[in-house]
């Protein structure tokens, strides 16, 4: 395997982390306002 498609599938693997903690957090955070809310 070249070292390039290495680093692509890291990065790759990175942003697709961040990108499903965002959306927990943005659930979290949802479900605290509706809390807030009642």
């Amino acid at each position: 395997m070249n070292a390039n498609y290495i680093v692509m599938i890291v990065v790759l693997i990175i942003w697709i982390g961040i990108f499903l903690y965002l959306m927990g957090l943005d659930r979290r955070i949802k479900r605290i306002e509706k809390k807030n809310e009642g």
